[in-house]
């Protein structure tokens, strides 16, 4: 074991130290400590002295960083950024943004700036291809459904049936490559 270094009266970031305390640990001394911030705080000698240490009580998590870019009012795709979003409790920065559909959503800084994010996620369901008012077999596509209950992104569609009237829904795939008299029960089993 190395020979103990006394810390006691340096200032390391926003700590002063004060004086050595009884060790959690065995070897692993440890520091009472004063932020400028006015907090006391209690810090190993090992986060005290290496590099990315620790700088402060934890005040400066809460600090605005001063090469912070601040992205109020920009917009990214569908999001327009209101604030930054104080409340999570990641490292890295998250601003609360508006959806063009309405939707308020907290994005990583990242996520904005390099376009992975670029809607609240009502962009992944946009149609690829519109249906509506075309027919297959007896089916006249009406409208898109979104159910909740389906995990996938395939887009349903409500039907009506010209044959006997009842309204269906059936998947935008099952409409384009599969036969097109099997989607209702007055045609399913009935051979044209």
């Amino acid at each position: 074991m190395g020979k103990l270094i006394d810390l006691s009266g340096k200032t390391i970031g926003l700590l002063t130290v004060i004086k050595q305390v009884e060790s959690k640990k065995a070897g692993r001394p440890m520091w009472l400590c004063q932020c400028k911030c006015g907090n006391i705080t209690i810090v190993s000698s090992t986060n005290l002295t290496k590099a990315n240490g620790t700088k402060s009580c934890g005040c400066l998590r809460h600090k605005p960083s001063s090469t912070l870019i601040d992205l109020t009012g920009k917009v990214f795709g569908k999001l327009t950024v209101l604030q930054r979003d104080t409340v999570h409790k990641y490292r890295k920065v998250k601003w609360i943004c508006q959806c063009e559909c309405g939707t308020i959503v907290s994005v990583f800084s990242s996520d904005l700036r390099s376009g992975k994010t670029k809607s609240c996620g009502c962009s992944k369901f946009q149609l690829k291809y519109n249906l509506v008012g075309q027919t297959f077999g007896f089916l006249l596509v009406t409208e898109p459904v979104s159910n909740a209950q389906i995990k996938s992104n395939e887009i349903r569609w409500k039907c009506l049936c010209q044959n006997c009237g009842r309204t269906v829904e059936v998947s935008s795939y099952l409409l384009r490559h599969s036969n097109p008299y099997g989607h209702c029960k007055c045609t399913r089993f009935n051979k044209l």
